[in-house]
């Protein structure tokens, strides 16, 4: 499939529309909305607060169209991040319920609680630095770990999405998490 520069050029095209043309949000609703529910659903298993945040995600999309930059990547990497933001937002505001399962009364792991402000911003801390060792990456690294990590895709379905065969798209994420292993790294050491 040699359309990957021209699915990207469709992006790109999509992407400027929507500074300008309030139905080149519904085009992206209708193509990725349905994906983002499905990440989102597949993280917090609750079908309302998918809805909610996919709601959210979009009009963050709306309210800050017009001063969005073109990074060479598909708007969905865009949604994908806010989702995940939006998910993060959602845990640490208290509003999910703690449980405790029944069947495991004897599980000795006690997760930190998503209310303890050091947690909260060793979890703050941690985001800050994947982002700017993903910043450092080339482009092309920062696609593929965001297809994989932020939006579930398998490697098939990340071959499909970039144009190229399921071997290319494994090596390609196994390339980029060592380039991003290096980076973090090279962090660790000079903190």
């Amino acid at each position: 499939m040699a359309v990957q520069k021209q699915d990207l050029e469709q992006e790109k095209a999509l992407f400027e529309r929507l500074k300008t043309d309030p139905q080149a949000i519904g085009e992206v609703y209708d193509k990725y909305a349905d994906q983002i529910f499905g990440y989102l659903l597949k993280r917090c298993g609750h079908k309302e607060t998918a809805e909610d945040i996919v709601a959210q995600c979009f009009m963050k999309l709306l309210e800050s169209a017009h001063k969005l930059e073109w990074k060479g990547v598909p708007i969905s990497a865009w949604l994908y991040r806010v989702a995940s933001n939006g998910l993060a937002d959602h845990w640490r505001s208290g509003s999910v319920r703690k449980t405790q399962s029944l069947d495991d009364e004897d599980n000795p792991w006690d997760p930190p609680s998503l209310d303890d402000p050091a947690w909260t911003v060793e979890m703050a801390i941690e985001a800050d630095r994947l982002k700017e060792s993903m910043d450092k990456l080339p482009a092309r690294d920062q696609e593929v770990l965001t297809l994989k990590f932020y939006g579930g895709y398998a490697t098939e379905e990340i071959a499909q999405e970039l144009g190229i065969s399921s071997n290319h798209a494994a090596v390609l994420t196994y390339r980029a998490l060592g380039r991003m292993r290096k980076i973090l790294i090279h962090n660790n050491q000079a903190a």
